[in-house]
């Protein structure tokens, strides 16, 4: 039976010989049965999620896997889908942004493989994978030390399928001080959603009642917090919500002022305009040029 836990990485380092073995195990692996389709990622993430596998299963004392799926039977009966995303930094509970404000970090699946009814899956494994800058494709080097596997914690999917945020293929994402549209169909859940594990050997434990428990927990954030201002001061902009609930929602999550999707030199610029028409006072303009000044250019 799990025993809840917040979510704080697990580090496993495969940067040793038996690392490099995992690492040459899942290139060999792909090579030879990579999937193709437009969702099922490129030969590199498909290598990268093989690997979290093929560590995963070895941490549990369980027999490599024979198909691409990343699919783990548990002794329990229930099924546990490890899912593997890359970076060159470690995993990052929070980072940075636009404003010098912390984002939470989320985990992204594709939609497709969430809503097929044949990917019968009952729980998702959660892992980021610390490549190398450079010889990041699989197996790399031995003399490599950036290899390292953070396993963030484990969510059912029918929490995912209850309170995931489905955006289509073009939807625009936020990651650090850039922006991105999704090249595919994604559903974002946010790390802090995610049951963490104190051990490996959680894994190994989870049960049918583990993910009952799960499946009928509350609906959580899955947005950045900042986000989720953003979007309320939106629809208080629209009129379909009131100031009372933005001010509600600020004091919730202890945020008071958020940066903005677009530089201040253009809220500056509209604000000049609009004083310009007749349409605002230079008093209103002076609030905006206070909150929003203009930036000078410095040739860096």
């Amino acid at each position: 039976m799990y025993v809840q836990s917040p979510p704080k990485p697990l580090v496993i380092d495969l940067n040793d010989p038996k690392g490099f073995e995992y690492r040459q195990q899942a290139a060999s692996f792909v090579s030879n049965t990579r999937v193709r389709g437009i969702e099922s990622g490129n030969a590199l993430e498909q290598s990268y999620g093989k690997l979290a596998e093929i560590v995963i299963r070895n941490f549990l004392g369980l027999p490599e896997a024979t198909e691409l799926s990343h699919d783990i039977p548990l002794p329990s009966g229930i099924t546990l889908d490890v899912k593997c995303r890359s970076g060159v930094f470690p995993f990052q509970e929070n980072y940075i942004g636009t404003g010098g404000i912390a984002r939470e970090a989320k985990h992204n699946l594709f939609t497709r493989q969430v809503m097929d009814p044949r990917l019968d899956t009952d729980v998702y494994l959660m892992t980021h994978l610390q490549k190398p800058i450079k010889n990041n494709a699989l197996p790399g080097t031995i003399r490599q030390k950036s290899w390292n596997l953070f396993v963030c914690g484990w969510v059912s999917k029918q929490r995912v399928l209850n309170e995931g945020v489905y955006l289509p293929r073009g939807s625009l994402t936020e990651q650090g001080n850039t922006w991105f549209v999704y090249r595919a169909n994604n559903t974002e859940i946010y790390n802090t959603t995610l049951n963490g594990l104190r051990n490996l050997e959680e894994i190994s434990n989870l049960d049918r009642n583990d993910v009952d428990v799960d499946s009928q927990k509350g609906r959580s954030l899955n947005l950045t917090s900042i986000d989720a201002i953003r979007i309320a001061l939106d629809m208080n902009a629209r009129g379909i919500l009131s100031s009372e609930a933005v001010t509600k929602l600020k004091m919730k999550l202890n945020l008071e002022n958020v940066p903005t999707f677009f530089h201040s030199n253009q809220y500056n610029h509209l604000g000049k305009w609009l004083k310009n028409q007749g349409i605002i006072s230079s008093d209103e303009f002076e609030k905006i040029d206070q909150q929003m000044p203009e930036v000078p250019y410095e040739d860096n």
